[in-house]
């Protein structure tokens, strides 16, 4: 069941909770019918001092529990002429009921469901209005988030490829350290290795001295 103190609800559908929470009176067999009608001169008061004391939700609640179950179904004059005593009921308090709803308990909850639906739809627009300023919060929260997100990923990436050049770059140097170390070492060799030529002399130069 719908919440009528909900404001993000409708209005129309806020003051239907309201309707129906007030259509909550059953007629029983086993209680007199003028019991019924004093409770309803009861409910018509206390629903007059509510709408004095500008409790207007309460004031409804009542009238229509007046009127019985909902103004779209039956009323409450329909639904006691079903009890067994109804016939026997002091014709009075019928007329007075009938008088009661007429001029009263009809109007009235006429009156005051436009008024809550004033009210209703004056929350309701706050509501909105309350809404979509929490909602551009929170998107620009979240637009933050993602920007941040972002950021982040862009630097990561930023530092993995860093890495990478760097570890490229690290292997390239000892690839060109290698190869300047070939390089040496070849140099070394071909001018610390004796041509065939000055071993001749070598050999000529021994041979003279024996």
């Amino acid at each position: 069941m719908a919440d009528h103190n909900d404001v993000s609800l409708q209005p129309e559908e806020r003051v239907r909770a309201l309707t129906k929470k007030g259509s909550t009176v059953e007629v029983n067999d086993d209680v007199p019918p003028r019991r019924y009608f004093r409770s309803g001169m009861e409910m018509i008061r206390m629903a007059n001092i509510y709408t004095d004391e500008g409790n207007i939700e309460h004031a409804f609640v009542l009238y229509n529990k007046y009127i019985t179950i909902s103004l779209f179904t039956k009323a409450l004059i329909e639904k006691l002429p079903k009890h067994r005593d109804y016939k026997t009921a002091n014709i009075p308090e019928k007329k007075d009921t009938l008088k009661k709803l007429k001029d009263v308990a009809f109007p009235q909850a006429e009156i005051l469901k436009k008024a809550l639906l004033r009210r209703f739809e004056q929350e309701y627009a706050q509501y909105v209005v309350k809404k979509k300023a929490e909602d551009d919060a929170l998107a620009q929260e979240q637009s933050k988030q993602r920007a941040l997100d972002a950021e982040r990923e862009r630097v990561a990436e930023m530092q993995r490829r860093q890495r990478e050049q760097e570890q490229f770059s690290a292997f390239e140097e000892m690839i060109r350290r290698q190869e300047l170390e070939k390089e040496r070492q070849r140099v070394l060799l071909e001018f610390a290795t004796p041509t065939q030529a000055e071993l001749w002399r070598l050999v000529a130069s021994c041979v003279a001295n024996w």
